[in-house]
C-alpha cells in the first residue's frame, strides 16, 4: 500500500507539473475549471502525501487509520472541486444563490478542507485568522457600533464563497493557478538540474576572497536563490546548509552566522527578476505589468543588499575576519560552466518578458530550455541515467511547493472574500485615518506595524495581502502611486521573518548555527536596517522607484546610497577603524540627514560623513 501511494504521489506530481506548465500557455480551460483542477491537485498532494511525509520524518511505520483519514480528506476535496469542474456553467449562472442544502454543505466543507490543508503545511495562524473572519461574517451583526454588519445567513455566505469568483475561486487562487505555480516548477527544474550548484559556485567566486567572504557568499547566494524561491525559510534551509558551516569554520560567531543567513534569505523575496509569489499578487492587485513591478523594485532591492554587504564588510574589518583561501575558490572555468545551468534559463525568461510576453509564457519557454540541462552534469559531462531521477525530484518538490502556495492563497482568499462582503476593509481604513489624524508619517508607521505583526506567523504573501487590503487604499488616498503604496506594505510583511518576538527565518538559521536566537535577531535587525527606512524613502520620494526625471532619480539613488553607507558604519561601529559612542552618534546622524529629500540636509549629512572619514 505504501509503495502504491508513493508511486501515486510521483505520478500526481508529474501530472500537476504538466498541467501547470501547459495551462498558462494554451489556456484551454475556463477560469473556474482551471482553479478547481489546481485545488484538486493541492488536496491530493497535501492530504494523500501527508501520511508519507510524517512517516518519513519520524521514521515510524505508517498508521493505517491516519492514512485512511488522509485519503478520505483528499477524496472529499477532490470530489467537491470535481463537482465544480463538471458543473461550472450552471454554477457560474447561479449568481451566488445555492440551489439547496447540499451546496451549502459543500461550500463550508470545501472551506474547512482548504483551512486544514493550510494548517498542515504552515503554522496554524493563517487558518485561525481565516476562521475568525468567517465567524465575523456569521455573528458580526451582534457587534454594536462601527464594526457591526448586516446579518448574513448560511446560504448567503456559502453562495458568496462557493458559487462566485469573489469567493474561493477568486483572484488569489487565480494568480496561484495561472502564474505562481509555473514559476515554482521553473525554479524546481533549475535546482534539480544543476542550477543550485551554479548559484553557489558563482557566489563563492564573486565574494569568497574578500573580507568576511563567507558572509558575503551567503548574501549573494541568498539573493540569487531567494529570487526564485520566494520563501525566507526555504532560502535559509537551502543556502544556510552551505554558508553557515563555512562561516563557522572561519571562526564567525554563531549569532553572526545565523543573522547573516536569515537577513540575506529574507531579502531574497524582494530581489528581481523573480520576487516570489507575493510580487505576482502585487502586480495583479495594482494592475501593473509584472516587468514594471520588477523594474520599480530594483533599486530598493539593491539598497537592501548593499546595506547587508556593507554591514558585513564593516563587521568583518572590525573583528579581523578574512576571506576564503584562493585554493578554496572554484576556477572561473568551473564557475562559468556551472552558471550556465541557471543563467541560460534566466536569459530566456527575461528575453521573453522584455519582448512583451506574459510572465507565465516566458516561464514556460525558460522551463523547456532548462529541461535538457538535466542530461548534463555541472562539469558538462553527459549523464543520461541521472536525468529521470532529477526530473522526478523537480516534479515532486515543485508539486509540494505549489500545493503549499495554493493552500495559502485559498485561505487568504477566504479572508479577502469576507472583507469584501462585510465592508470590513473600509471600516479598518477609516479607523487608521482617524487614529493618525490624516498624517502620512503616522499612517505609514501604523501600517508598517500592522504588516509586521500579521506576518509574524503568516507567510509573506498572506501577510502582504491582509495588510494591503486595509492599508493600500488608505495610502492611495494620500496621493501615493499604487506601486509605492503596495511595495511599502510588501517590504514590512517580509521583515516579519527577522523581527522579534516571532522571527521564523532567525529561528531556523539560529538552530542550524547553534546560536542564541535573540542575539542573532538583534544582529539581523542591524544588517537589515535599510529595509526599515527604504520604504519610507520611496514613499516620500518615488524617484527611488525610478519614477521621475533622470536628475531626480540620480539624486535619490546617491542620497540613499550615502545613507546606507553612513548608517551601516554607525550600526557596526566601524569607519576606517573601530569607532566609539560620539563618532558613532555623529555618523548615524549623518545617515539620518541623508534620508530627507531636502538638499541642504543632504549636503550637511554628506559633509559630516566625509569629515568623520578623514578626522
Amino acid at each position: 500500500m505504501v509503495r502504491l501511494l508513493r508511486i501515486g504521489i510521483v505520478v500526481g506530481s508529474i501530472l500537476f507539473a504538466v498541467f501547470q506548465l501547459v495551462l498558462p500557455v494554451y489556456a484551454f480551460l475556463p477560469a473556474m475549471q482551471a482553479r478547481a483542477v489546481h485545488l484538486g491537485f493541492m488536496f491530493f498532494i497535501v492530504f494523500a502525501g501527508g501520511s508519507l511525509r510524517r512517516a518519513d520524518k519520524t521514521g515510524k511505520p505508517l498508521r493505517p487509520w491516519r492514512l485512511a483519514i488522509d485519503l478520505l480528506l483528499a477524496a472529499a476535496g477532490i470530489g467537491i472541486v470535481g463537482y465544480v469542474f463538471l458543473n461550472y456553467q450552471s454554477v457560474s449562472q447561479q449568481y451566488g444563490i445555492p440551489t439547496g442544502p447540499l451546496q451549502v454543505a459543500a461550500a463550508f466543507a470545501l472551506t474547512l478542507l482548504v483551512l486544514e490543508a493550510a494548517r498542515r503545511e504552515i503554522q496554524p495562524t493563517l487558518p485561525i485568522i481565516a476562521m475568525l473572519f468567517l465567524l465575523y461574517a456569521l455573528f458580526g451583526h451582534r457587534i454594536p457600533g462601527t464594526f457591526g454588519i448586516p446579518r448574513y445567513g448560511l446560504e448567503t455566505i456559502a453562495g458568496h464563497l462557493f458559487l462566485t469568483t469573489a469567493g474561493l475561486w477568486g483572484m488569489l487562487v487565480g494568480v496561484s493557478t495561472d502564474i505562481i505555480a509555473i514559476f515554482v516548477f521553473f525554479g524546481a527544474v533549475i535546482f534539480a538540474t544543476g542550477g543550485g550548484t551554479g548559484f553557489m559556485r558563482l557566489s563563492v567566486r564573486l565574494a569568497g576572497r574578500f573580507s568576511g567572504g563567507p558572509a558575503k557568499v551567503a548574501t549573494v547566494a541568498s539573493a540569487l536563490f531567494g529570487s526564485i524561491s520566494g520563501s525566507a525559510s526555504a532560502n535559509v534551509a537551502t543556502t544556510g546548509s552551505f554558508t553557515i558551516p563555512m562561516m563557522r569554520r572561519l571562526k564567525y560567531k554563531p549569532e553572526m552566522a545565523a543573522a547573516v543567513e536569515a537577513t540575506a534569505s529574507t531579502g531574497g523575496q524582494i530581489m528581481p527578476p523573480i520576487m516570489g509569489a507575493g510580487a505576482f499578487v502585487l502586480a495583479e492587485l495594482t494592475e501593473t505589468p509584472y516587468l514594471e513591478v520588477v523594474y520599480r523594485a530594483l533599486i530598493p532591492a539593491i539598497c537592501f543588499f548593499a546595506a547587508v554587504g556593507v554591514g558585513i564588510h564593516f563587521y568583518a574589518k572590525r573583528e579581523g575576519y578574512t576571506g576564503l583561501d584562493r585554493s578554496e575558490l572554484p576556477s572561473w572555468a568551473e564557475t562559468v560552466r556551472a552558471s550556465v545551468f541557471f543563467l541560460l534559463p534566466f536569459v530566456v525568461l527575461m528575453a521573453w518578458m522584455v519582448g512583451g510576453y506574459t510572465p507565465q509564457y516566458a516561464a514556460f519557454w525558460a522551463t523547456l530550455v532548462a529541461l535538457p540541462l538535466s542530461l548534463i552534469t555541472a562539469d558538462w559531462k553527459l549523464a543520461v541515467k541521472e536525468a529521470l531521477p532529477q526530473l522526478k525530484t523537480a516534479a515532486v518538490n515543485g508539486a509540494r511547493q505549489a500545493a503549499v502556495i495554493a493552500a495559502i492563497s485559498a485561505s487568504a482568499q477566504v479572508i479577502i472574500s469576507v472583507i469584501a462582503m462585510t465592508g470590513l476593509g473600509v471600516k479598518i481604513s477609516t479607523l487608521i485615518l482617524s487614529v493618525s489624524q490624516g498624517q502620512l508619517f503616522l499612517t505609514l508607521v501604523l501600517i508598517a506595524l500592522t504588516s509586521i505583526v500579521l506576518g509574524m506567523q503568516v507567510p509573506t504573501t498572506a501577510a502582504y495581502i491582509m495588510a494591503v487590503v486595509v492599508g493600500g487604499p488608505v495610502l492611495i488616498t494620500f496621493g501615493l502611486p499604487p506601486i509605492a503604496a503596495h511595495l511599502f506594505v510588501f517590504y514590512f510583511a517580509i521583515l516579519s521573518a527577522i523581527t522579534p518576538p516571532i522571527c521564523g527565518a532567525v529561528f531556523i538559521s539560529a538552530g542550524m548555527a547553534e546560536a542564541d536566537w535573540f542575539a542573532s535577531a538583534k544582529i539581523a535587525l542591524k544588517l537589515s536596517f535599510a529595509a526599515f527606512f527604504v520604504p519610507f524613502v520611496f514613499v516620500y520620494d518615488p524617484a527611488l522607484l525610478l519614477i521621475g526625471s533622470l536628475p531626480e532619480i540620480a539624486y535619490a539613488i546617491l542620497r540613499t546610497a550615502a545613507a546606507v553607507l553612513f548608517l551601516a558604519g554607525g550600526l557596526m561601529c566601524y569607519w576606517r577603524r573601530e569607532i566609539r559612542t560620539i563618532r558613532r552618534g555623529l555618523l548615524l546622524t549623518a545617515g539620518v540627514l541623508m534620508l530627507f529629500p531636502i538638499p541642504m540636509l543632504s549636503l550637511a549629512g554628506a559633509g559630516l560623513g566625509i569629515l568623520l572619514l578623514f578626522v
